[in-house]
């Protein structure tokens, strides 16, 4: 019986990491799939050369997300790399999905469950590396260890892989903050369910504070390296006062967030239809785990589709009871699949050509015409800096954090006082949009940009620079006066 349910469960993923690679091969080798994923790729190679997060190269994503590219790096810069290494974690996730969605869906709602959170990455742009993608692998085992321990805790049991569950989710907090609301879910869930054993209230409240402390250990190693290395106000800021600091959304953003709703109504009305046909304590643990996740997301000061990511995992869990009933599930996941390659289409080997060819010729146009001083890549593509063999200009180097309006001054850096040092520095090149590419524009630092280039610079070229989801035209500045 355990051989079948290991063959069974091997035959899966098998399926699943062959669907997932099937669904993302097209993107294999792109180096401009989206700008996010980019950046987090450039920063892990930035790290082998000794650059530290935060101070060297700055953003708000938790320093777990830059630690996992570095690792990714080590084995090869090359994007493919990273884009191999979501590929088999979006499978793993796909997997644990259907071992959670066994207990109550069987071996075929599991299976269709794993296929609707792969066959839906790509609609709210997954079909990279964006962070929910690696996350979603840490909280979705912690939410199967817990599920599996509920009966062991109500029995006044504290099984170790609660404690196991807790540092998974303290690991996906070092990827996305705000998967600490899932993290505490599940903390809570596990608590509440040991307090119903009857154990000593001061028992509950011991263990309580012991899982705590193991979901926020990773963290705490962290901040503990940051303040070690002399480095404690730069990480303090970045995962402190940063994320406050940015406006929130105003209606670009509440557009981004109706499309995203409408973009999960197929899978979210295939969890309503399975929540119903579920018995009442699973239907309750996924309706709270599925409330953790919106939660999560609604902290986020503002909204982009991919943050739907991890709303996801759970919704396909939900699902999959109603995915598990013969025909009409076969026929639903069928329609979630034709449905998925309309809004996503798969194969684009011409899209990773022509960006493999844009973002090399953007490189060696710049290269080319670098002159005496360093480069400047303002509201552009941050691999040029590696592409071309030139440091950071400043640590402000992802495109939005000097271009663009909501983040002026969001860093423990001023956007204008950077803009300016860089400047005064004399870059022999410089790349940028040729229009702004996030608004609201920071005119601010735009302004002394264009009048440096037009002042000092000439226009070599404008290139057309394809991301997976749009287009931009970049402006090759160089040849530079000193």
């Amino acid at each position: 019986m355990r051989a079948a349910f290991t063959r069974g469960t091997l035959l899966h993923f098998a399926i699943l990491l062959a669907v997932a690679v099937l669904l993302r091969c097209d993107t294999f080798g792109d180096p401009n799939v989206h700008g996010d994923e980019v950046f987090y790729h450039q920063v892990g190679i930035a790290m082998h050369h000794g650059a530290w997060p935060y101070v060297d190269v700055w953003d708000r994503k938790p320093f777990g997300l830059f630690a996992l590219f570095w690792l990714i790096t080590a084995v090869s810069e090359a994007p493919i790399a990273y884009q191999l290494a979501a590929t088999l974690f979006a499978a793993a996730t796909a997997w644990v999905i259907g071992r959670i969605a066994e207990r109550w869906a069987g071996p075929r709602g599991a299976l269709l469950a794993g296929l609707c959170y792969l066959l839906w990455l790509a609609t709210p742009q997954g079909q990279g590396g964006p962070s929910p993608v690696f996350y979603n692998p840490f909280v979705a085992p912690a939410a199967l260890l817990v599920l599996d321990a509920l009966p062991r805790l109500r029995a006044g049991e504290r099984p170790r892989s609660v404690m196991a569950a807790m540092l998974l989710g303290g690991c996906a907090i070092t990827l996305k903050t705000t998967s600490f609301v899932e993290g505490a879910f599940l903390g809570l869930v596990s608590l509440a369910a040991l307090q119903r054993s009857g154990l000593a209230s001061r028992q509950v409240l011991g263990t309580g504070a012991l899982w705590a402390l193991l979901g926020l250990a990773p963290t705490l190693a962290i901040a503990a390296a940051y303040w070690l290395g002399g480095h404690w106000p730069e990480y303090w800021h970045a995962m402190g006062a940063a994320p406050r600091a940015r406006p929130r959304y105003g209606p670009g953003g509440r557009v981004r967030l109706v499309r995203r709703a409408s973009g999960l109504a197929p899978v979210f009305v295939a969890a309503v239809l399975g929540l119903r046909e579920q018995e009442s304590r699973s239907r309750r643990f996924v309706l709270l785990w599925l409330a953790a996740a919106v939660l999560g997301l609604a902290v986020m000061p503002n909204f982009y589709i991919h943050y739907a990511l991890p709303l996801l995992v759970p919704l396909c869990v939900a699902a999959s009871s109603f995915l598990a009933r013969g025909g009409v599930g076969v026929a639903f996941t069928a329609l979630l699949a034709a449905l998925s390659l309309w809004f996503s289409p798969i194969f684009q080997f011409t899209a990773t050509a022509r960006s493999v060819r844009a973002i090399a010729d953007l490189a060696a146009t710049t290269r080319a015409h670098l002159g005496g001083g360093p480069l400047l890549v303002y509201d552009g593509p941050p691999q040029l800096y590696h592409l071309t063999g030139q440091p950071f200009a400043t640590p402000l180097v992802f495109p939005t954090h000097l271009s663009q309006g909501i983040e002026k001054d969001v860093s423990h850096l001023s956007t204008l006082g950077e803009t300016r040092r860089v400047l005064a520095e004399r870059p022999g090149a410089v790349v940028m949009a040729v229009e702004p590419s996030n608004s609201p524009a920071n005119l601010e630092t735009r302004r002394p940009v264009l009048a440096y280039v037009g002042q000092n610079c000439r226009l070599i070229r404008v290139i057309d620079v394809p991301e997976r989801v749009r287009s931009q035209f970049m402006a090759v500045w160089g040849d530079c006066r000193r």
